[in-house]
């Protein structure tokens, strides 16, 4: 078939839809995670267990249509992701019925428990002025960055999540540690990893 023939531009439509497909159904899947994550930071885990799940559903759902296999992989090990969350928090919410046991901060195995008990050690915290610095820092370097207005204010929203979770620590306060991923597509060239 041709470039101009009839086949060839219905399969070519066809492939766009299904990627147009792909796409919508990958971000709607992001965009319900984010939901789900600022639930589960705010301490609201039933709601964060249905759109983990919600989120998990519409990421799988996209493997179907998506043809990138990175971009795959990745929304496959994300949906796995979402969905160990959402049974930690089950577990958790079904502990503290029972007996007071509080929502965990992953899905992990008890092997993976074991390789991690020498990262128990909590870090010293961050000062004030250490937060500010960094703040500042980090507000320096996006603003050298041209465009990605979207991911400049991410980054600002996570670097000040960040900073709150450090001052409830510092104080004392109970922090559940959120799930800070990002999946960065687009074609090459519109700087995915700068």
């Amino acid at each position: 078939a041709t470039m101009r023939s009839p086949k060839y531009i219905s399969a070519r439509r066809r492939g766009l839809a299904l990627l147009a497909m792909a796409n919508d159904l990958r971000d709607k899947g992001i965009e319900i995670a984010n939901d789900a994550v600022r639930d589960d930071n705010a301490g609201n885990y039933e709601d964060a267990i249905n759109k983990y799940c919600k989120a998990a559903e519409y990421l799988m759902t996209a493997t179907k249509y998506e043809k990138n296999p990175v971009t795959l992989k990745t929304i496959r090990e994300k949906s796995l992701e979402y969905v160990q969350r959402a049974e930690a928090l089950k577990q958790g919410l079904a502990g503290k019925g029972a007996g007071g046991k509080k929502a965990g901060g992953g899905g992990g195995s008890k092997e993976e428990e074991e390789e991690s008990e020498d990262d128990d050690v909590e870090p010293e915290p961050l000062t004030e002025e250490q937060l500010a610095k960094a703040e500042a820092e980090m507000k320096e370097e996006l603003s050298k960055l041209i465009g990605m207005e979207s991911v400049k204010k991410q980054m600002e929203q996570l670097c000040k999540q960040l900073s709150l979770d450090i001052r409830r620590r510092a104080e004392g306060h109970n922090t559940l540690d959120a799930i800070r991923h990002m999946m960065f597509t687009g074609n090459p060239g519109v700087g995915k990893t700068t």
